[in-house]
């Protein structure tokens, strides 16, 4: 285990994890039980491995090919100097070579990695841990006892003791101290120091108490364990044929292909982005479209535009895929939809992400072929973040990794070769779904943003993050400008998405708010009582049905503003482009939070600088004079149409 994670309070030889102890035999009547146990399970697998290969066999249409394969992947090989005699065949010896994996199809390339995985299999059933080494796996959630909340002076966890401000486990500990949680080995008494912090590691909504540091020093342990089992031989995520190595290494049989996932607020915004990669980029991607039923529930044939544009479909494809795991919600949907997908090569887009040119080019990008996975930056960093990663966050502790002084990660966009990376996934899921989650509890990080490039680095794997910080996309008013969608970069420094994260679109004008749903089941109540008087029975309770119906009769409340001169009534909020100068330092990347009232909406959130030219390290461009300028007037149509669409549905 990481010593900076496990300080001893005074020296000592005696290590936090126990001492094994001595193996001792099994009898042999065990011995012969788990004998006759191994047997079975390998011909358990070794009858999976025939079925393998007689069902690829009948889809071949060509028994004989998979014969001579399964031979050429199951004989030794016979290299140059032995005796051909000896093989049985009067073959040269090169032809008894198995062919190239660039000759064959990808269903004999799936079937050699089927036997290959098999035999590693069995070497790694002989391989297992010993019974003293599982007893002791499992002792390690029983061993450490909390001794409470330790103080010390100075902002400095190594500070003087200030054992007046000690406190139980239970206890949330205050933002502005600092200190140490101290933990007591059961089996060896010894006492550790952890969760070292000073006065910024955490943020002032944290929840901190020392009653989590077993599981917060426990979780690295963890995570390794999960790292652990993904990189044994065989393991690949869904959907994905596994890598081994002299079969497939260098051969993908999988597709390329969008990811999004959709929840009702977000469903105009899809429909437009998926018209617009399709009808105006020209991208032919297919496109996977993950959802939550359960969340659809509110919105009663919510899909149907969606589903009505995957329906004319001619390119690539659309396909639609539930979420039913309970463990995935909020952003740990995006985690679930990635993990899971049918395509070996991802890019996952938000669903309010569009890119402004056809962005099928970047799996083909040196950057993807070299590492596998390209990430984007954050508007922060460690010189200015709203979600304190800096060098004194615990996050690092958490991890069991070293400060990394880069720009934190913005997921709204992620391009994922599934296959060259089932370690870092596996990381990766284990980060979004433990429970108790100890990223939101102490809110060491926001949602999943940084959650992939944790997992990568806890893998040491290969991923290229954009060198060019996130442009800031918005509109001008009296001269305040409001940034309200981040704007990122292909590896060239040119605008390729427009993350419209602050403003979402609708497709409907904004009208003075009114409780519509429950003036509508009123209403629906009252017709119900009605019949109920006159008839003498009936239900009280209205269906969804006869509310959305109620709803759909409903006068439509006032809005708020005029609409554009187009008649399109989402309002135009990209006017202006605000980007950071190439030749300036990180140190000079400051972005602002703030709210533009009055010339914006109070409960508007800006991104930026409101007075354009205040800061000198950023420059502004005005939209309509940009290559995308046309790209906002389609989104706006293309929400209105979904939203049209959607009221015609509910009516139906």
């Amino acid at each position: 285990m990481d010593q900076k994670l496990l300080r001893p309070r005074a020296a000592s030889q005696s290590p936090l994890l126990p001492r094994h102890e001595k193996v001792v035999a099994p009898p042999a009547a065990r011995r012969r039980w788990r004998l006759w146990l191994l047997r079975l399970l390998l011909l358990a697998g070794a009858l999976y491995v025939a079925l393998l290969v007689c069902w690829s066999a009948s889809r071949l249409g060509s028994s004989h090919k998979v014969d001579n394969l399964v031979a050429s992947v199951s004989e030794p090989e016979v290299g140059p100097t032995s005796d051909p005699s000896s093989s049985g065949t009067n073959a040269p010896p090169e032809l008894l070579q198995p062919p190239p994996v660039g000759q064959v199809s990808a269903r004999e390339v799936s079937i050699r990695a089927a036997l290959a995985v098999a035999r590693a299999q069995e070497a790694e059933l002989k391989a297992k841990m010993t019974p003293t080494d599982k007893r002791e796996k499992k002792k390690v959630d029983a061993r450490l006892r909390c001794r409470g909340w330790k103080a010390t002076s100075d902002c400095n966890p190594d500070g003087s003791r200030l054992p007046e401000l000690d406190l139980t486990c239970g206890k949330v500990v205050p933002v502005s101290q600092s200190g140490y949680c101290e933990l007591e080995d059961k089996d060896t008494g010894e006492v550790f120091h952890v969760l070292k912090r000073n006065c910024d590691s955490v943020t002032k909504d944290a929840k901190f108490r020392c009653l989590d540091a077993a599981e917060f020093v426990k979780f690295p342990i963890r995570a390794n364990e999960v790292a652990k089992k993904a990189l044994a031989p065989g393991f690949s995520l869904p959907h994905v044929v596994p890598v081994v190595a002299g079969v497939n290494a260098n051969q993908s049989g999988g597709r390329d292909g969008i990811v999004m996932v959709v929840y009702p607020r977000l469903l105009a915004s899809a429909y437009a982005t998926v018209r617009t990669l399709r009808h105006v980029l020209g991208c032919q991607l297919p496109i996977e479209i993950w959802y939550r039923p359960d969340e659809m529930r509110s919105t009663r044939k919510g899909l149907a535009p969606l589903k009505k544009l995957a329906g004319s479909d001619t390119t690539g494809g659309i396909s639609f895929h539930e979420i039913n795991d309970a463990r995935a919600f909020g952003y740990g949907t995006k985690v679930f939809a990635i993990y899971h997908s049918f395509f070996e090569r991802v890019l996952f887009l938000d669903a309010d992400n569009v890119p402004v040119r056809d962005p099928s080019f970047l799996f083909q990008s040196p950057e993807f072929g070299e590492t596998g996975a390209v990430f984007w930056p954050d508007f922060w960093h460690p010189g200015s973040t709203i979600f304190n990663i800096h060098r004194e966050s615990l996050v690092w502790q958490l991890l069991g990794l070293p400060f990394a002084d880069t720009f934190e990660q913005e997921s709204g966009q992620l391009l994922i070769d599934r296959r060259r990376h089932p370690a870092a996934m596996e990381v990766l899921s284990f980060y979004a779904f433990h429970r108790p989650n100890l990223f939101d509890a102490f809110k060491l990080a926001h949602g999943d943003k940084d959650l992939f490039r944790f997992a990568w680095m806890h893998q040491n794997a290969s991923f290229h993050m954009i060198q060019s910080p996130p442009a800031v996309a918005g509109k001008v008013v009296d001269g305040s400008f409001c940034g309200m969608t981040m704007v990122q970069h292909d590896a060239q420094g040119e605008v390729l998405f427009l993350h419209r994260n602050s403003h979402k679109l609708t497709g409907l004008p904004k009208r003075e708010e009114a409780n519509v749903r429950a003036q509508a089941f009123a209403k629906a109540r009252e017709k119900l009582a009605a019949e109920k008087a006159k008839n003498g029975y009936g239900r009280m309770t209205p269906k969804w049905s006869e509310v959305e119906a109620e709803i759909a009769a409903m006068e439509p409340a006032q809005t708020l503003e005029a609409p554009e001169a187009d008649g399109y009534p989402d309002e135009i909020i990209w006017t202006h482009l605000l980007s950071f100068n190439s030749t300036a330092q990180r140190a000079d990347y400051v972005i602002e939070a703030y709210n533009a009232d009055p010339q914006f909406p109070k409960d508007q959130h800006c991104y930026g600088q409101r007075h354009l030219g205040s800061n000198p390290n950023f420059y502004a461009q005005e939209i309509a004079g940009l290559s995308f300028a046309e790209l906002e007037t389609h989104l706006r149509r293309f929400a209105q149409e979904a939203a049209q669409q959607a009221t015609q549905d509910a009516r139906s």
